[in-house]
């Protein structure tokens, strides 16, 4: 009976420790690959790589991360498209329910840093999106300024526009600040410049489930490097 009962125990330690060496060293692959695959549908891409780790690493079910590393290509957050994304965070409470829902939302963070690159093509991309009636937008970036050519339709006709800003923070908001407007048909000159002039709201931050505040808007040649970081 004795050794009936030390065969079992030996059975049952063996069947734990291969279940803590298949939980420890099998599930953080796995994790990062479940993250990354649900992200691409939050972030409207398909092409998210996602590094993930806890100890113990069953604290992952729950949403518990030491560490996470992001990145996206050609991702959408709130309004804008970025070029690339990345999300580079510590101690993040992410709830997996959440992105499983097509939902990005961090309860809490010890260090969150969310750093994005918008080039020429994704600003034009967003502003079409965003500003009525603006179409075939080309836009140029340097340090100083950002300019876009492009046409605007109205009343069944069709007026070439040139506009000149900047992208800025405000308020936890992402904004194109319009410094110029030049509309070439001057029939349609006055109504189209009370639809476009002003600030253009890009992204709301406020409103993401995310606990980071924008921090920088670096205006280079051909892009612009969004950086925001933990409240």
């Amino acid at each position: 009976m004795g050794d009936i009962l030390r065969k079992a125990l030996t059975i049952v330690s063996l069947i734990f420790i291969i279940s803590i060496v298949f939980v420890e060293f099998f599930l953080p692959p796995i994790a990062s690959k479940t993250v990354a695959s649900r992200l691409e549908n939050v972030l409207k891409t398909n092409t998210v790589d996602a590094s993930v780790h806890t100890t113990p690493s069953l604290l992952m079910f729950f949403g518990r991360f030491d560490t996470m590393d992001i990145t996206a290509k050609q991702a959408v957050l709130g309004d804008v498209k970025f070029s690339s994304l990345s999300l580079k965070g510590r101690g993040v409470d992410m709830p997996v329910t959440g992105i499983e829902d097509g939902k990005l939302e961090v309860k809490s963070a010890d260090e969150l840093v969310i750093t994005g690159i918008v080039t020429e093509a994704d600003l034009a991309d967003t502003l079409m999106r965003k500003v009525d009636k603006l179409q075939d937008a080309r836009v140029t970036m340097t340090p100083e300024r950002i300019s876009a050519d492009g046409t605007a339709k109205i009343m069944g006709m069709k007026a070439d526009v040139h506009l000149e800003g900047v992208l800025l923070e405000d308020s936890g908001c992402l904004y194109f600040r319009m410094t110029r407007l030049d509309i070439k048909n001057a029939l349609l000159g006055r109504a189209l410049t009370g639809n476009l002039f002003g600030d253009i709201m890009l992204a709301d931050f406020r409103k993401m489930k995310l606990p980071v505040e924008l921090d920088s808007v670096e205006q280079q040649n051909g892009q612009v490097t969004l950086t925001a970081k933990r409240k």
